[in-house]
């Protein structure tokens, strides 16, 4: 019996030493793994930290070159400060005349339209326009303006036409949106670069307002001052004579 229990002893020794140098094996291969893992770690970290030193590096050359231009800008508004003293009198002098300059376009502009355009019979034909529902006096107005630029001129930008017409940029294109909707002008060229112009239909709006302004003007002169009624006693009639006519009998 001592002699069997002695060799399961033996045995199970055995097997427990074939576990654990299993067991040995298989911690050593993981630590193996770990180590290089570790080492990779290191590398990558030598890595960042020689990135991180040269990223410092950069920066404190950034700060320096911000200092530099610092003292640089500093030294440019002195000047400027200096240039805008010396010029300060020129250019409110050269603004002065500009705006006066401007300010005279605009009134001899304006009164040259006056005079070419019944701006009054053109408000209320654009009033009574077909299709129109607007009733508003001033933005009527302001379109009918726009219309004899574009009529006076071959074609003009936005800000120039918003300009001559004294109008914002937001209210010029509501009231070019209205011009446009009834085909009276159109938009030619690129988004930036284009032009408005006026259109047949237009043109025909104008044209009909200066063709009644031309026979109004010319009923008033050959009505203006007819020779007064005489009464021819041999013949019992009355007489009207022109002007004309009593040129011709001279």
């Amino acid at each position: 019996m001592e002699d069997n229990s002695d060799k399961m002893t033996i045995e199970s020794l055995k097997l427990k030493i074939e576990n654990q140098s299993k067991v040995i094996k298989e911690l050593t291969k993981e630590n193996e793994e770990l180590y290089h893992q570790y080492n990779h770690l290191i590398i990558r970290n030598g890595k960042m930290l020689k990135r991180t030193d040269d990223y410092q590096k950069i920066i404190d050359d950034l700060h320096i070159r911000n200092e530099e231009l610092q003292l640089i800008n500093n030294n440019i508004m002195q000047l400027n400060d200096k240039l805008r003293k010396r010029n300060e009198l020129t250019v409110s002098l050269s603004n002065d005349y500009s705006d006066n300059q401007l300010k005279t376009n605009h009134e001899i502009e304006t009164a040259k339209i006056e005079t070419e355009f019944d701006l009054d019979d053109l408000y209320n034909r654009w009033k009574n326009y077909p299709g129109q529902v607007a009733h508003n006096e001033p933005n009527l107005r302001k379109q009918v303006l726009m219309l004899v630029h574009l009529y006076s001129t071959t074609s003009l930008r936005a800000a120039d036409l918003f300009s001559r017409c004294c109008v914002g940029g937001v209210t010029g294109a509501r009231y070019i949106s209205a011009l446009k909707k009834f085909e009276l002008i159109r938009y030619q060229g690129a988004r930036k670069k284009g032009n408005y112009e006026i259109m047949k239909k237009g043109i025909d709006f104008i044209e009909n307002s200066l063709i009644d302004k031309s026979k109004n003007a010319q009923t008033e002169i050959t009505g203006q001052n007819p020779k007064p009624v005489f009464e021819d006693t041999n013949k019992n009639e009355l007489y009207l004579q022109t002007s004309s006519s009593d040129k011709s009998n001279h």
